[in-house]
């Protein structure tokens, strides 16, 4: 269904509005609901976050909460600019399918007709692999060989050098595995198949015709007026990495009020067809059928029955969330500069996308359990390489990965857990006797996670 076309209108003078729109009527209280949600998690002395909430073509949420700069006391205001991560990779997929309506690039054909130096391990893969992370090739930053050059300005061969000669981790077309080097070879296709730079042809195509004159390339160094200052835990300086990593993948600044307007379009039908929008909002389906929750570039979800598609993005000292619910006429933007969050931003846009629909999302409540059943469920569980921990310390679990922070959960009865900093998410185990020996992550509306099956028991705090 076509977003309203007042959308479009109202967006483009977004910047005329007030710090905070207010709302009228009904969604004035809905609005008022919003802003104390997002004050518990974002204070006017940390950094902040730029929020725009928009339902059936009204703004029902503008507004910056927090600092834009610690250091000199700025504010966040709702205009204020952030790095936005992997939210492009929509940007470069939806450059791949304009050039698949041009008759330039077959999706279904493997990569190796445009990429002749690609390996031959890569035969198979095709250039919707590369769209919907099923390629099978490694994750950059699963590397320890690459986390040394994280500060270097690395060219798009000289990232693809640290994967190309590595097995595949899986066969083309049988495992979704996110990995941002996919939409860097993606990238590399759009300037060799369009004859421009990724970049130029990205912003001719979209940006310069939708008027997103906020959106802008990453190249380093630049300048980029009204960019919020980047934040690692305490707050202190984010850690640098260099922007060239994510090219293609995550590799675009832009604001809240930039990113309404290419939703708007895009779901509306304006930047492509009716046939490569379906297929790019679309979940992936896996050779033995499984459900991918991934599309082009975008996260395949529902919400209540409905679809939900979701972009975030995640480099250090900045995080984004990008939500668009079209049958409701829902959009939400959350971009954020810190990493301090009690909470991360997909339940806070999932509320408020919710919230918007005039379908709030009931909180989960945790129940007291005995200390008998809190220790039935701690133990070591694995899955392939990777370690589960559930633990029990001052009477509260928490489940934690090797080098990670522990994190915290409440149970919901004896068999079934949610993550205080993310209540969507629940870890639901399997007892024996009495005893966990099973664990499996799932998280509302989305697709369960892989099963742990317990090693032994976990050492008395």
């Amino acid at each position: 269904m076509r977003v309203r076309a007042v959308f479009l209108a109202l967006v483009s003078i977004a910047n005329t509005l007030p710090a905070q729109t207010p709302a009228s009527g009904p969604a004035q209280g809905i609005a008022a609901g919003m802003d104390a949600y997002l004050l518990r998690y974002f204070k006017a002395d940390a950094p902040g976050a730029a929020v725009l909430v928009m339902k059936d073509g009204q703004v029902v949420l503008r507004k910056g909460y927090g600092l834009a700069s610690i250091e000199l006391s700025a504010p966040v205001k709702p205009d204020t600019v952030f790095h936005v991560g992997s939210v492009g990779k929509q940007f470069t997929a939806a450059a791949i399918l304009k050039l698949a309506e041009q008759g330039k690039v077959d999706l279904k054909a493997p990569i190796g007709r445009y990429l002749p130096e690609a390996p031959k391990a890569w035969n198979s893969i095709t250039v919707e692999n590369l769209l919907t992370h099923t390629s099978g090739i490694e994750n950059l930053w699963s590397d320890p060989a690459f986390r040394p050059h994280e500060r270097e300005d690395l060219s798009p061969e000289q990232l693809l050098a640290f994967v190309k000669d590595k097995p595949l981790q899986s066969e083309p077309g049988t495992r979704h595995a996110y990995a941002t080097v996919n939409y860097t070879l993606l990238a590399i296709l759009v300037g060799r198949l369009s004859g421009k730079p990724y970049e130029t042809f990205v912003a001719d195509t979209f940006f310069k015709p939708l008027g997103m004159k906020h959106t802008t390339f990453d190249e380093d160094p630049k300048l980029v007026p009204g960019l919020a200052s980047a934040y690692g835990p305490g707050p202190t300086p984010a850690p640098f990495m260099s922007h060239a990593l994510g090219f293609g993948g995550g590799s675009f600044y832009s604001t809240t009020e930039d990113l309404a307007l290419w939703t708007d379009a895009l779901q509306g039908g304006k930047m492509l067809s009716p046939a490569s929008l379906k297929a790019m909002t679309t979940a992936y389906r896996l050779k033995d059928g499984s459900d991918t929750h991934y599309g082009y570039g975008l996260r395949v979800h529902t919400l209540d029955g409905e679809p939900y598609l979701q972009s975030n993005g995640d480099i250090p000292g900045f995080h984004s969330e990008v939500v668009a619910m079209p049958r409701s006429h829902v959009f939400v933007a959350i971009l954020h500069n810190g990493e301090d969050l009690p909470i991360g931003l997909d339940p806070i846009g999932k509320r408020l996308a919710a919230m918007a629909a005039g379908r709030p999302i009931q909180e989960p409540k945790a129940i007291p359990l005995p200390e008998r059943a809190l220790r039935a469920l701690c133990g070591r569980y694995q899955s392939g390489g990777a370690v589960r921990t559930i633990g029990l310390e001052n009477g509260r679990l928490f489940s934690q990965f090797p080098g990670d922070a522990p994190a915290l959960l409440s149970p919901l009865s004896a068999t079934e857990c949610f993550f205080d900093e993310n209540p969507d998410a629940r870890l639901g185990f399997t007892l024996k006797d009495g005893q966990a020996i099973k664990v499996q992550r799932y998280d509302l509306d989305r697709a369960p996670g892989p099963s742990y099956t317990r090693v032994d028991t976990a050492p008395a705090p």
